[in-house]
């Protein structure tokens, strides 16, 4: 029987430093689960996981670059509760996010963890690297929904 680690017990993602490589290791192994627990025809509950996991990632993501949420995420994140239910297109959207954000994580310099972030309509001011382990641990709840949804 083949065992599988999981990324960050088998080396991955090992140029990064610790906060950046807890999030890059936490959104392979998240895909890898989606992966494994998404049924060819999605109901509609697994579906809007899916949707969200990629939306609130790119949200999440928009803030930890210092960004605003544009009116395209604000409409992304109003249509999350309905829309297409195909596994691979849903699947494929969430790997090009988590592509994306590991890609960018790659290019980012002179980082504090301790730098300031702004979140939500508030503006909730937190912690760089609280934010980053937030958007792991919020990836990982949505996808452990997929997953009970699917058992």
């Amino acid at each position: 029987m083949l065992v599988t680690m999981e990324p960050w017990l088998a080396g991955k993602h090992a140029d990064l430093d610790p906060i950046r490589r807890l999030l890059a290791c936490s959104l392979e192994h998240c895909l890898a689960d989606l992966r494994k627990w998404t049924p060819d025809a999605p109901t509609d509950a697994q579906a809007f996981q899916l949707r969200h996991i990629a939306g609130s990632v790119d949200r999440l993501w928009t803030y930890a670059l210092g960004g605003t949420i544009s009116a395209v995420q604000l409409e992304v994140l109003g249509a999350e509760s309905s829309g297409p239910t195909e596994r691979e297109p849903l699947l494929y959207l969430v790997a090009e996010t988590f592509a994306r954000v590991t890609r960018e994580m790659r290019m980012m310099e002179d980082i504090d963890y301790r730098d300031s972030r702004y979140v939500g309509r508030q503006s909730v001011e937190v912690p760089l690297g609280l934010l980053l382990g937030h958007i792991a641990e919020h990836t990982q709840r949505h996808t452990g929904q997929l997953i009970t949804l699917s058992k």
